[in-house]
């Protein structure tokens, strides 16, 4: 068993990061049109962009990518279509202050793993990059030891002598497909750990937002776990990419998820499933019988959620609880899965369902 610890949250989830980075590279225009956005789809996630769940996929992304200020959504309602969930005509790269001058390219010689730099765009700040990147190509070359594989950080800071700069670097323009890449690097981002007991023999694993609800349900569920062979503590955002670690865990066929209902608690499992997809993982399921429950409790004030927000929001719930979903939403309320406690829970036989 490993036992539950609070980790740091991503700034993107690793499927946001990889379109961000794609969009980025297409910065030479401030509008960017539907049709660059479903090319940028493409090359950062060929797999999802083709999927029966790419409208939903895509939808899910943008808005976590806006929620970061890297690009602008539109705000009147006529630059969206009509499907659900709606996706944008086009969107804004926000304008930056113009960059002082880079390095004179024909003063540079780029390694071979950077040659396309020679014919890209580069501001002074990604040229300073990229000089970082080239002299550890250049460094390492003839020593396949240094090139061993390191976690993210570590390569971060051998390359740059600042262990988060990769962390920024790999939502930019730098890391737009066929330009740099983690593999090149020799490098691969750790997903933290994800705080997981073993309950019994079924194929399913539940995984709980919170940590006072996840130890109210494991203990619940242990003299009788039906179905549910693991339990694991999302830890909020964390999840995002703590789910690839349920790839190396045997014989779960089935992820369930029970979170808040607000519109973090409902876009933390939906970015979950898009990069555990990545990972061969099925897709992450609402625990259904356990929302239910909880929509019978009182709700309490919260931020107001935008009409179309809402329905990209409440496209991950079951069909029959999206319609309050996108009340409560848009009515600024939210439901804490902490209303369902453990007195409720042990009388209430139907949320194992």
């Amino acid at each position: 068993m490993t036992t539950p610890a609070e980790q740091p949250q991503l700034l993107l989830s690793p499927a946001a990061a990889h379109l961000s980075a794609a969009l980025q590279a297409r910065t030479d225009r401030v509008t960017v049109s539907r049709a660059t956005l479903i090319e940028a789809f493409n090359d950062a996630l060929p797999g999802a962009a083709t999927g029966e769940n790419a409208r939903s996929t895509l939808a899910t992304l943008l808005y976590e990518i806006a929620e970061h200020g890297i690009i602008d959504l539109p705000a009147s309602r006529t630059k969206w279509d009509a499907g659900r969930p709606a996706l944008p005509e086009q969107v804004r790269i926000p304008t930056v202050p113009p960059a002082k001058s880079s390095t004179p390219r024909q003063q540079v010689s780029w390694r071979p793993e950077l040659n396309w730099a020679y014919s890209t765009r580069l501001t002074a700040s990604q040229t300073q990059d990229l000089l970082a990147c080239n002299r550890w190509f250049r460094d390492t070359h003839s020593h396949p030891a240094r090139r061993a594989p390191l976690p993210l950080r570590e390569r971060s800071y051998e390359i740059f002598r600042h262990e988060k700069r990769l962390d920024t670097l790999i939502t930019g323009a730098l890391f737009a497909p066929g330009r740099l890449s983690l593999k090149q690097l020799a490098t691969y981002r750790e997903p933290p750990p994800l705080a997981h007991h073993r309950l019994g023999n079924g194929d399913t694993m539940l995984v709980v937002e919170n940590s006072d609800t996840y130890a109210t349900l494991r203990e619940l569920l242990k003299p009788a776990p039906g179905r549910i062979g693991y339990i694991a503590f999302g830890s909020g955002r964390a999840f995002e990419a703590s789910v690839e670690n349920i790839a190396e865990l045997p014989g779960i066929h089935r992820i369930v998820y029970y979170g808040d209902l607000d519109a973090e608690g409902i876009a933390i499992p939906a970015r979950a499933s898009i990069n555990g997809a990545q990972h061969g993982l099925p897709p992450i399921e609402p625990a259904a019988a356990l929302y239910r429950l909880l929509f019978a409790h009182e709700p309490t004030t919260s931020d107001i959620i935008a009409d179309e927000r809402a329905h990209s929001l409440t496209a991950w719930l079951p069909v029959e609880l999206r319609q309050a979903a996108h009340a409560l939403l848009t009515k600024g309320q939210r439901l804490a899965q902490e209303a369902t406690n453990r007195n409720e829970l042990s009388i209430e036989p139907d949320w194992q369902r």
